[in-house]
């Protein structure tokens, strides 16, 4: 092997590296790509327009409008050539062109005539793909027209590049919230968390404080998205940095006094749950920041909805809350929820309670929780969920 067929290897390499970790390839068509070749279609009056990626041996379409095919062989295609380019490459008339006059993909389907398309980037900086826009006919491309092709091009890769943004966010996020501990002895636990757009404006924090209590935290930050995860982790932050020390009202007031300019400033405001419970009676205080989605759920199958003790934090600047106490009897379980799971099942409390109540008997708090906060089959649910509970043995032991 040359040492230019060694390089050429060696970069084909890295671009497949960087095509994986693009985490497009074999996946389902989405919209804001969809609705630029269908855009690209109309203004320059072509046949097709598509969104190519480019695998060893296949090109897969992301998007596309027109006579293609989903996957074709990589080595017929016009794309192949393109990534190689560091600009557009423009093909006015296969026929006559060199290159491309005897490819299948111009002697028989799609019959291609004109061809003008762009390189597409990975997260590491290897062309990827391609943005292009085919017809069956010859045809001059102006200035102007690569301009616009430029643009769209530019507008594509954005929404690539945003895309990476936020699952980069979403592993740091993942990466940085604490571990679940372990239910104390005597108790079974089950949590979910399921962010809408890769990174939650939602957390949740467990763990057993120095007197022995268990310590149960869930918040909510208004909004979805990257916007809201940073309010989220800054005041998930402010209750860490409390040390969880005082009771569920003083640790609220302490987490707010932290970031109640920041919420200010941002505009933005959180709901927070937090409870202690001591494991061996059963015995809980909780001070509810604005959820007003937590149950205790009784052995008997009735469910109790726990009442807020004030407003969500940020939204009234000097705000305290009152500590509330509960119980958690043999069999009974403590679930908190944030408002995701209200609107995945109706934005309805009493439909929600419903399908709180119709658990199987015996189905585990973790399996329980995660049927519940299931979006399978579910459209149009474009919140965070997070759901957390608490399960006491029904031996009480």
């Amino acid at each position: 092997m040359t040492l230019t067929d060694q390089y050429v290897e060696a970069t084909e390499r890295d671009r497949l590296e960087d095509l994986a970790k693009s985490r497009l390839l074999d996946t389902p068509p989405e919209e804001r790509f969809d609705r630029i070749t269908r855009l690209a279609q109309a203004l320059f009056g072509v046949s097709a327009a598509s969104i190519a990626l480019i695998d060893g041996n296949r090109q897969f379409l992301k998007s596309f409008v027109g006579p293609l095919s989903r996957e074709s062989e990589r080595r017929h295609t016009f794309c192949t050539e393109t990534i190689k380019s560091a600009d557009a490459l423009v093909v006015e008339n296969a026929i006559i062109d060199e290159r491309f006059r005897n490819s299948p993909l111009v002697t028989g389907n799609p019959h291609i005539k004109f061809y003008a398309g762009r390189p597409l980037t990975g997260p590491g900086g290897t062309h990827v793909g391609t943005f292009c826009i085919i017809d069956q006919s010859p045809r001059t491309f102006s200035k102007e027209e690569r301009r616009v092709l430029e643009d769209l091009t530019a507008i594509i890769q954005r929404e690539m590049n945003l895309s990476w943004d936020i699952d980069n966010g979403a592993r740091m996020q993942r990466a940085l919230r604490p571990a679940d501990p372990p239910a104390p002895a005597g108790y079974a636990l089950g949590t979910c968390f399921y962010p809408a757009f890769g990174v939650s404006g939602d957390f949740y924090d467990l763990g057993t404080t120095t007197d022995g209590s268990f310590r149960l935290t869930v918040g909510d930050a208004m909004g979805k998205g990257v916007g809201p995860g940073l309010v989220a982790g800054t005041v998930h932050s402010a209750f860490a940095a409390t040390g969880w020390h005082d009771g569920p009202a003083a640790t609220l007031r302490s987490a707010s006094d932290s970031v109640e300019d920041k919420l200010t400033r941002a505009g933005s405001y959180a709901t927070v749950f937090h409870a202690v419970i001591h494991p061996a009676t059963g015995k809980g205080h909780y001070a509810d920041a604005g959820q007003g989605l937590s149950h205790i759920l009784r052995a008997d199958g009735t469910l109790e909805r726990l009442p807020t003790t004030g407003p969500p934090m940020g939204l009234m600047p000097g705000q305290d809350w009152a500590t509330l106490p509960f119980s958690l009897e043999p069999g009974d379980g403590l679930l908190i929820a944030t408002d995701g799971l209200l609107d995945l099942h109706g934005s309805d409390l009493d439909q929600l309670a419903a399908v709180i109540a119709h658990r199987a008997p015996g189905t585990s708090p973790d399996a329980a929780v995660k049927t519940w906060c299931d979006r399978r089959g579910k459209t149009g649910i474009l919140d965070d969920i997070t759901a957390v509970l608490l399960q006491r043995n029904a031996s009480g032991a």
